[in-house]
Parts: structure tokens; C-alpha cells; sequence
């Protein structure tokens, strides 16, 4: 290449524009607006709907108030029920002391299996004659 040819800008090859269509021709059914060229046909109908529509979101909307007003209610005596548990485990007996008391238990078992002669002696209870 020459020094002319590196110094010329490229040349992008040109492109026609092609016209857009209008929102009618492109979409038919969908409304135009805007110059006054719009289709009127059956847009009483149409906002009738959309009104009814709204009518019934306005009535989803205020029976999901209602609910969460009542989960809100449920969840406070739910909080309520759950800290008068977790007093309630609280109070429970803890492990060392249930180790404990079956400690004590056993302990008092194995001494009267021990001096159960001494307990009957005391007592003054006669053992059940043996028979030879």
C-alpha cells in the first residue's frame, strides 16, 4: 500500500433506511394514539373490563390486609406461647441433677439389699420361716 490509500478514511458501505410501520400496521389490534388517528371501537367495553378488573384487585388487596393483619395477630400469641415454653424448659431439671438423684437412688437401693438383716432386726419384723 501507498501512503494516499493508509491515509484516506474507510468508506462503511451505505445502508438504505428502511420506514418504520406504524403501531397499526405492525400490531393490529393494539389502540394508536397520538395525532388523533386511534381506533375507538369497543373501548367502552374495554375500560368496562379493565374496571372490573381493578374492582377485583381492590378486594384481593383488602382480603390479604385481613390475613396478614390475623398471621400478624397469630404471630404475637405464637411469640407469647413460645417464651412460656422456653421458661417452662428452663425450669426443667438439668442432667447432673436427674445423674444425681438416680445416683442417691441406686445407693439407697444397694444399702437396703446389704443390711436388709439389720433393717428386719430393727424393725423387729421375724423373717419368714426357712424350710430345710
Amino acid at each position: 500500500m501507498n501512503e494516499t490509500e493508509s491515509s484516506k478514511p474507510s468508506r462503511k458501505p451505505e445502508v438504505q433506511e428502511v420506514p418504520k410501520p406504524s403501531v397499526g400496521e405492525a400490531m393490529p389490534g393494539v389502540l394508536q394514539y397520538g395525532g388523533g388517528a386511534g381506533r375507538f371501537e369497543g373501548m367502552e367495553a374495554r375500560i368496562a373490563s379493565l374496571e372490573a378488573h381493578v374492582d377485583h384487585i381492590r378486594d384481593d388487596i383488602g382480603d390479604m390486609r385481613l390475613d396478614l393483619k390475623e398471621v400478624a395477630k397469630t404471630m404475637g400469641t405464637a411469640g407469647a406461647e413460645m417464651r412460656e415454653f422456653d421458661s417452662r424448659i428452663n425450669s426443667l431439671p438439668t442432667k447432673g441433677w436427674m445423674m444425681a438423684t438416680l445416683l442417691i437412688l441406686a445407693a439407697i437401693i444397694c444399702a437396703v439389699a446389704i443390711y436388709l438383716e439389720q433393717i428386719r432386726h430393727y424393725l423387729g419384723v421375724i423373717p419368714p420361716p426357712t424350710s430345710l
